[in-house]
C-alpha cells in the first residue's frame, strides 16, 4: 500500500481508577492543582531489602511525578498511566504525586513546579507537554523527564514511542477474520500522522488476510477537543455501521467510548485501545490494541533506582511487548494462530508495516 501523508508534526494519541486524593495548590503554580499520593510499601524497608532488588538509591527518598493533559476516567492513556504511577508507588515504595487537567498554557509552570519541589522523576503522558518538555528539560538537568507517545531531543528527556502501526496491523488482522461485510471502519481522533499511523497499520492488516475489503475511515475533529468527544465518534460511527461495517477499530481517546456504544446498540464488534476495553462492552468487544504505557513508566523509574537509567528514544513494540493484542474470549484457534506468526513475522522483518511518521 502506497501513502503520502504530509508530516505535519511528530504527534500521537492523547484503569479507570479515581485517586480519591485530597487536594492542594502550591503557590508557585495558582492554577495547578496537585493531587499527592502517599508513598508505598517495597515489601520492606530496610537497607538489605532495597539493595536486594539491585537498588542503589533508598526508593522511599525518591520522588515521582505523572502530568496528565487530561482527567482519570477517560478508559485511555491518563487511566492507564496513572496504573503505571501506582504499580511503582506499590512495588517500590517510591513517593508520588499527579496533576490531571494541565492545560497547554500551565505546562512550564506544573514542570518547573515540581523540579522546584525536588522531584527526581517526572513523567508527561503526552505528546502534547512536548514543547514545554523542550523548554524547561535543559533548566533542571537534575531531574529526569519522561514523555510517552513522542521524541524530545534534550539529554535529560527519555522519550517512549509506541510501534502503534505493528499492533494494528494484527488489529486489522483479527478484524479481517471476523468480518463477513468486507465493510470495516475505523474512528480516529484527530487526522495527524501518528494516528493516521494507527489507521494505515489497520489496513494493511485487513488487506494481508482479505484484498477485497474496504476501511472506511472517519476522523472525530481538528483539534484537541477530538480527543473527548464521544457523542461525534458515534454519530460517525453509526454512519460507518449504516455502510455496512461490521467490525470497527478507535483510536480517539475518550471519544472512542462513543464508537464502542454505537457497536454494543448495532450489535457489530468493536476493537478497543490502549487499555483493555472489554469491560465497556463485554460481549462485543473483539480485542483491544494495548499500548504499555504503565509498563514505560515502570521501566523508567525501576531503571533509575537501579542506577542504569534508559535514556535517549525507547520503541515499544511487538519485540520487547510494548504492543500486544488482548486474546479475547473471542479468539478461535485459527484467529489465534494468526495472530502468533503475524507477530513473529513482524518481529524478524519478514512483514514490513508501513510507519507513516518514517515519511
Amino acid at each position: 500500500m502506497k501513502k503520502t501523508i504530509a508530516i505535519l508534526v511528530t504527534l500521537t494519541l492523547v484503569f479507570c481508577v479515581l485517586a480519591g486524593c485530597a487536594k492542594d495548590t502550591p503557590t508557585n503554580t495558582p492554577e495547578v492543582t496537585k493531587a499527592p499520593v502517599t508513598g508505598g510499601d517495597p515489601g520492606g524497608d530496610t537497607l538489605a531489602d532495597w539493595q536486594e532488588k539491585g537498588f542503589v538509591v533508598d526508593p522511599s527518598t525518591i520522588k515521582v511525578a505523572l502530568l496528565m493533559d487530561g482527567a482519570l476516567g477517560d478508559q485511555s492513556v491518563h487511566d492507564q498511566a496513572y496504573a503505571g504511577l501506582m504499580q511503582v508507588q506499590q512495588e517500590f515504595g517510591v513517593q508520588v504525586n499527579y496533576v490531571e487537567n494541565v492545560d497547554t498554557s500551565k505546562m512550564i509552570d506544573a514542570m518547573q513546579s515540581f523540579g522546584d519541589d525536588g522531584y527526581d522523576l517526572v513523567v508527561c503522558d503526552t505528546f502534547i507537554f512536548a514543547d514545554a518538555l523542550e523548554q524547561v528539560g535543559p533548566s533542571y538537568p537534575d531531574v529526569k523527564f519522561m514523555i510517552l507517545d513522542t521524541n524530545v531531543d534534550v539529554a535529560n528527556v527519555t522519550s517512549f514511542t509506541y510501534a502503534t502501526h505493528e499492533v494494528s496491523f494484527l488489529a486489522g488482522i483479527v478484524a479481517a477474520m471476523v468480518n463477513e461485510t468486507d465493510v470495516i471502519g475505523f474512528i480516529g481522533g484527530m487526522a495527524i500522522p501518528s494516528i493516521e499511523k494507527y489507521q494505515v497499520g489497520y489496513e494493511e492488516g485487513v488487506a494481508y488476510v482479505n484484498p477485497n475489503a474496504t476501511v472506511i475511515p472517519k476522523y472525530v475533529g481538528n483539534d484537541n477537543t477530538a480527543w473527548n468527544d464521544p457523542a461525534t465518534a458515534k454519530s460517525l460511527s453509526l454512519d460507518i455501521i449504516a455502510n455496512g461495517a461490521d467490525v470497527l477499530f478507535q483510536a480517539a481517546g475518550a471519544s472512542g467510548m462513543g464508537m464502542i456504544e454505537a457497536c454494543v446498540e448495532k450489535n457489530v464488534w468493536a476493537i478497543g485501545v490502549n487499555i483493555d476495553q472489554t469491560h465497556l462492552g463485554p460481549e462485543h468487544l473483539l480485542t483491544s490494541a494495548l499500548t504499555k504505557g504503565d509498563r514505560a513508566i515502570y521501566l523508567f523509574v525501576e531503571s533509575y533506582l537501579k542506577g542504569a537509567l534508559l535514556t535517549g528514544f525507547q520503541t515499544l513494540n511487538c519485540a520487547n511487548d510494548g504492543v500486544s493484542l488482548v486474546e479475547s474470549k473471542f479468539f478461535t484457534d485459527e484467529i489465534k494462530a494468526a495472530v502468533a506468526d503475524a507477530t513473529a513475522r513482524i518481529i524478524s522483518g519478514e512483514i514490513k508495516v508501513t510507519n507513516v511518521l518514517d515519511y
